[in-house]
């Protein structure tokens, strides 16, 4: 081989070794089971469902590895896959931040849209602050930022996030750690729901205890959380409250709807289902159970 020619092969090996670096960079993550061995920070399921993961919540099918991690939730054909290792630049908006933890994805099956969720973890191993890419068939690709804050006891206090307006979701909690008050307001509307939450009624006048972790965003606070709604059933959006809610009232643009809840417990305590009704202007209706299964 003459000198020429051996320098040429030469320079192709060291170009293709670049590429193939290049190329790892936008490949998925590969699964860590210390997502935050760079920022101290270490996802934990335990320390918020301590008395044992659900294996079902509702729709949602849970499924967790050896080291106790969720690594995928099913909701009938959308599907959240959670990746622990630190993620790599792969997405295409030249504003994202480039240092994260892990990622969360959402795909739903049939089409061609899908949620990518960039995640940066706190020190107690909770989202802080999440970068969003939304990809739809239809509408292309946007973009959208959370941040979350939590108190002393890792419970949520407040969820931003630049979707709706930059809307503000601010939770209230009374020294037992209960949520006693929620209110979200936006940059067009102000104020533009309020909620204020009980845990007694004629038929508990003592709070049942909740020994599960179990915290229905949605369903009893009147949280929305979209997409972003799994999360708490990987551990990453704190601590649930001490006891279980029983009545709802949701103010939200001039409008009132009262919720009631009934929880039915096993013999350990646990919640076995979930039955929301509630009445307004309009009527009375009761929702579909949700079924826990552990």
């Amino acid at each position: 081989m003459n000198k020429l020619t051996k320098l040429m092969s030469l320079g192709f090996v060291a170009f293709s070794l670049a590429m193939t670096s290049c190329g790892d960079d936008n490949d998925e993550p590969n699964p860590n089971p210390n997502p935050g061995e760079e920022t101290g920070a270490t996802v934990n399921p335990a320390t918020v469902f301590t008395n044992g993961l659900p294996t079902q919540v509702g729709n949602y099918v849970i499924t967790k590895n050896s080291n106790g991690l969720v690594t995928k939730i099913v909701d009938d054909d959308v599907v959240t896959t959670f990746d622990y290792s630190p993620a790599k630049s792969k997405s295409r908006a030249a504003t994202r931040p480039t240092d994260y933890d892990m990622t969360m994805n959402v795909e739903w099956g049939g089409d061609k849209d899908g949620v990518d969720f960039y995640i940066q973890l706190n020190a107690q191993g909770y989202i802080e602050y999440a970068f969003e890419e939304d990809e739809d068939e239809d509408d292309g690709i946007t973009y959208n930022e959370w941040w979350f804050k939590y108190n002393a006891n890792g419970q949520l206090i407040e969820m931003k996030r630049t979707e709706g307006d930059n809307e503000v979701t601010t939770i209230n909690y009374n020294a037992d750690g209960d949520i006693t008050s929620v209110s979200v307001k936006d940059d067009v509307d102000g104020q533009k729901m309020t909620a204020t939450v009980g845990y007694t009624d004629a038929s508990h006048a003592t709070p049942i205890l909740n020994k599960s972790g179990i915290m229905l965003y949605d369903d009893s606070f009147r949280i929305d959380m979209d997409e972003m709604a799994t999360a708490y059933y990987a551990g990453l959006l704190g601590k649930g409250t001490k006891h279980l809610p029983l009545t709802n009232k949701e103010i939200s643009y001039g409008e009132t709807d009262n919720y009631t809840f009934v929880w039915v417990l096993n013999a350990s305590d646990m919640p076995t289902s979930f039955t929301s009704s509630y009445t307004n202007q309009y009527g009375s209706y009761t929702d579909d159970p949700v079924i826990f299964k552990w």
